[in-house]
C-alpha cells in the first residue's frame, strides 16, 4: 500500500494548481490556446506540461517513442492511471493527435469547450445514439491519416488495476483499419491515487508498444500488452 501523502506534497500540489493549472484554464477562456493536433501546438503544450510535472516532483521517463509511426493513420490506446494522464501523455507523445474525451472532461470549465473547439471528439458513453456516430467520425479521420488517442478502459479504477476494454474503443480501432500502439502509463496511480488531491513525487514511465493489428483478438492483446508492460517496467 502506498504511503499517505505528506503535508508538503499537498502544499506543493496546491501551489502548482494555483500557478500553472488555473492560469492555463483562464488562458483557454480568453485566447485560442494551443492544441495537441498541430505540430506547433503540441510542442508548446509538451514544454508547458513538462514544466508542470517537474514542479510537481514527477520524473517522467519515455521509452520506445520511436515505435510510433511518423505518418499515416494510427490509434494510440492508453491505460488510465490518474488525473496526471493528460499532462503525462501530452509530454510523451511526439506526433500531433486528436483525442476522444468523455462527459467528465466535457464538464471541466473552459477545458471542455477548448477540446470541442479544437477538433477533439466528445463521446457520451451513456448515449449510444451519440457515441456511435462520434466513433465513426473519429475512425474516418484516422483512415485519412490522422492519429487518435483513446482510452479503451473509459475511466480509472480505484486501485490502479486494468479495467475491461470498452467496445467503442475496439470498434474505433477496427473501423479505422490502422495500426494500434499501446501507450502504457506506469506509476501514475502511485503518484496520484484516485480520490487524492496531493501528488506524491516520484517516477512515471510511458512505454510505447510495437504496432498491433486491429482485429477480433485486439482486446486480448491490449490486456496482455498493458499487463506485461506494467509488470516489466514497474516503479515505486
Amino acid at each position: 500500500m502506498a504511503d499517505p501523502p505528506r503535508a508538503t506534497d499537498a502544499l506543493r500540489s496546491a501551489m502548482v494548481v494555483g500557478t500553472d493549472i488555473l492560469p492555463y484554464l483562464l488562458k483557454l477562456a480568453f485566447t485560442r490556446a494551443a492544441s495537441t493536433n498541430t505540430e506547433g501546438g503540441l510542442a508548446e503544450i509538451r514544454a508547458s506540461f513538462g514544466r508542470t510535472l517537474r514542479r510537481l516532483g514527477v520524473e517522467l521517463e519515455v521509452l520506445h517513442a520511436e515505435r510510433v509511426p511518423a505518418s499515416g493513420g494510427l490509434v494510440l490506446m492508453w491505460n488510465q492511471e490518474s488525473h496526471l494522464d493528460h499532462l503525462v501523455l501530452a509530454s510523451a507523445i511526439r506526433r500531433p493527435f486528436f483525442s476522444l474525451y468523455n462527459n467528465a472532461v466535457a464538464r471541466v470549465p473552459f477545458y471542455g469547450a477548448h477540446m470541442r473547439a479544437t477538433g477533439h471528439v466528445h463521446v457520451d458513453r451513456t448515449n449510444e445514439a451519440q457515441w456511435r456516430p462520434s466513433v465513426a467520425r473519429a475512425a474516418a479521420r484516422v483512415r485519412a491519416g490522422e492519429c487518435v488517442l483513446v482510452s479503451p478502459e473509459g475511466t480509472r479504477s480505484a486501485g490502479g488495476q486494468l479495467l475491461p476494454m470498452k467496445r467503442g474503443a475496439l470498434m474505433l480501432a477496427i473501423e479505422a483499419a490502422s495500426p494500434v500502439v499501446c501507450v502504457t502509463v506506469v506509476g501514475g496511480h502511485a503518484r496520484l491515487p484516485r480520490g487524492s488531491a496531493a501528488v506524491r513525487p516520484g517516477p512515471i514511465r510511458v512505454v510505447f508498444s510495437d504496432p498491433l493489428e486491429a482485429d477480433d483478438e485486439l482486446a486480448a492483446r491490449l490486456v496482455e500488452t498493458f499487463e506485461q508492460t506494467k509488470s516489466r517496467h514497474a516503479v515505486g
